[in-house]
């Protein structure tokens, strides 16, 4: 059906969230391998295994049983694939679910599930319920739910733990992540690296749980990479992404309000860094003037120190580290590192947040080094955002940015399952 429906699928996603026909193509994909990759695997995952006769007349054997109701709770920026990859790993687990997605997709939220019933699942299973914020948080918090699988801001995950408890939370959020660009490259190959790094900085208008955070190095390469940055930037479009079938471009700021931005950007001036490139909110033709949109922005000077405080969404003055800080909006933040010890110190022990880190080296120690001890996605010569089909995504398991990792058919389905460690004594 996915694929029967593909043309509507892109222009559903596309009508809901302003994104280019690229990234609701990958929006699709994520979901439509997803679903390929879970179709066979609920056998596997559920079959558990049989020891061998270890002890006379004593039977011994792992199995995993369905888990109980379970609360599935999707973003705003990812409205097919996320919720494919719970909606259908949760079923397959025959765990019966309450289905919220988030308000902004609700076409889409009602789309998934009339696909699944009219799949042949079993409709006693399913539920499905929309709202706001406060008006559905009691779904996480009621007792009856044994479960709760939550993809979104670290901030909600907190909420809902307050609520829960030592009950079980599934949670993947976002990340501030970061880029590491060594000193082997020419020019020539450091233009190629900032056309791919500005694209994982302002594809999908920032909005990726995976979007680049800022980009660390010594000062010479950040020096030599700056100018084709801003240059980069600067050929992007701000415009409606549902009206051109371009894809680098610019659309409006869907978290946080456009000023916003413009706020960070001076409180970092105050702060004593540099302003780069000077974005912020945009105003003065009929799309900006009725929608949040938003310049990008290039803040050099960063520390892991750096400290600003923002009126953050008119909601009241909050107090950040710009460096660990996520965002959710086109701003770039370059930090001067003397070295890739410092970067990976910095990963580590100071940053909260262990999503995805990209690594731009052809020095195979400093390679081994990353490998030996980052947890997450660890992208080699990459952008942080590369995921164009279903893979083995997510945090490590012990940062801020969750603990759910799915992305393997099998564990995947056995987030919804209940462990089962038995033994049969014969009498």
């Amino acid at each position: 059906m996915l694929l029967y429906f593909y043309d509507e699928c892109i222009r559903e996603i596309r009508e809901q969230i302003p994104k280019t026909h690229l990234e609701a193509d990958k929006d699709f994909w994520e979901g439509k391998r997803a679903a390929d990759h879970l179709e066979g695997a609920a056998i596997p995952a559920l079959q558990g295994e049989t020891f061998p006769l270890l002890v006379k007349n004593h039977t011994y054997w792992n199995s995993y049983v369905p888990g109980g109701v379970t609360a599935l709770i999707t973003p705003m920026n990812f409205i097919y694939g996320i919720p494919l990859i719970q909606l259908i790993g949760c079923y397959l687990s025959g765990s019966p679910f309450v289905y919220k997605g988030h308000p902004f997709a609700g076409i889409t939220n009602s789309t998934l599930i009339r696909m699944l019933l009219a799949a042949g699942a079993n409709p006693r299973a399913i539920a499905k319920i929309e709202g706001f914020g406060k008006k559905v948080s009691s779904l996480a918090g009621d007792s009856r739910v044994s479960i709760v699988s939550v993809t979104g801001s670290s901030f909600t995950a907190e909420a809902i733990r307050q609520m829960r408890g030592l009950r079980t939370l599934h949670f993947e959020g976002g990340g501030c992540n970061w880029c590491f660009v060594d000193d082997t490259y020419s020019d020539e190959e450091l233009k190629k690296i900032a056309i791919r790094l500005v694209y994982a900085k302002l594809g999908l208008s920032s909005h990726k749980c995976t979007t680049l955070h800022g980009i660390a190095g010594k000062k010479e390469v950040l020096d030599k990479l700056l100018p084709y940055l801003v240059e980069e930037m600067k050929s992007w479009k701000i415009c409606d992404p549902r009206k051109t079938e371009e894809s680098k471009v610019i659309g409006p700021a869907m978290v946080h309000k456009a000023i916003t931005t413009t706020r960070i950007m001076e409180a970092a001036k105050k702060a004593g860094c540099t302003i780069h490139l000077e974005g912020g909110k945009v105003t003065g033709d009929e799309y900006s003037d009725h929608a949040e949109v938003v310049a990008p922005v290039i803040i050099g000077g960063v520390t892991p120190e750096t400290t600003i405080t923002v009126d953050w969404d008119d909601k009241g003055e909050r107090t950040f580290h710009l460096a660990t800080t996520e965002l959710f909006a086109p701003v770039l933040n370059l930090m001067e590192m003397k070295s890739f010890e410092d970067f990976l110190s910095f990963a580590l022990f100071t940053n909260p947040h262990d999503l995805a880190i990209s690594i731009y080296t052809r020095d195979e120690q400093k390679l081994q080094k990353a490998r030996l001890s980052l947890g997450g996605m660890l992208k080699i010569q990459d952008g942080t955002d590369s995921a164009l089909e279903w893979e083995s995504f997510g945090a490590s398991g012990v940062g801020d940015s969750g603990n759910m990792g799915v992305g393997n058919a099998i564990s995947t389905i056995r987030l919804f399952c209940r462990k089962q460690k038995g033994r049969h004594v014969v009498l």
